[in-house]
């Protein structure tokens, strides 16, 4: 697991500048986002353990890993086998587990509200959220979110730190690229140095 100390400041402006006013989205992400959150804090109230199967199964069906996986390898993604991709993606999904973990600690009383939503466009919005926390601050989480038919999915979380946003997905590619270049394109590298294994 990558540690939360190589996280970079990723500014809040950096995706402010390409949302659009809202708009028929909107609802239907909050909602979504909403229910997620639900079922996420009645599982890790109820089984504390990061590698609890039900939330890594709740993450598994609600994050877009794969599409993240393309993301974070940037132009290289196109040279990585179908069967490489899946694995690292597969990867992805503990890693976000555990950023999801440790930043969301179970046995405490965990809420959240839905503060507003932007809409990029028909299909892919951003939902600000505050999730209250029993025994810590409260904690701004910021999930961008891509709709397929009726299907929603995550497509990058973004928590705050020290009064910035910081963009898993984002903060990761540079860090990705990096490693695969440096590894001579072997994946399995990239998944071992980063934590992810």
């Amino acid at each position: 697991m990558i540690g939360r100390s190589h996280f970079k400041s990723i500014l809040c402006g950096l995706m402010l500048t390409l949302m659009t006013p809202m708009g028929q989205a909107d609802e239907a992400c909050e909602t979504f986002i909403d229910g997620t959150l639900d079922q996420m804090f009645s599982s890790i109230n109820r089984a504390p353990e990061r590698d609890d199967p039900e939330l890594r199964a709740l993450v598994q069906a609600n994050v877009d890993t794969l599409s993240i996986a393309r993301f974070t390898l940037g132009k290289y993604a196109a040279r990585v086998t179908a069967e490489d991709l899946h694995q690292y993606a597969r990867s992805l999904n503990a890693y976000f587990l555990g950023a999801i973990h440790d930043n969301i600690q179970g046995g405490q009383d965990l809420s959240a509200d839905v503060l507003k939503s932007f809409d990029r466009n028909q299909r892919d919005c951003i939902v600000e959220t505050i999730i209250h926390r029993e025994s810590e601050s409260d904690l701004a989480v910021v999930w961008r979110v891509m709709r397929v038919g009726d299907l929603h999915q995550v497509l990058d979380i973004a928590i705050e730190q020290n009064g910035n946003k910081i963009w898993l997905a984002i903060e990761l590619r540079a860090q990705v690229v990096d490693l695969y270049e440096r590894s001579g394109g072997d994946l399995n590298v990239v998944i071992q140095k980063l934590g992810f294994d």
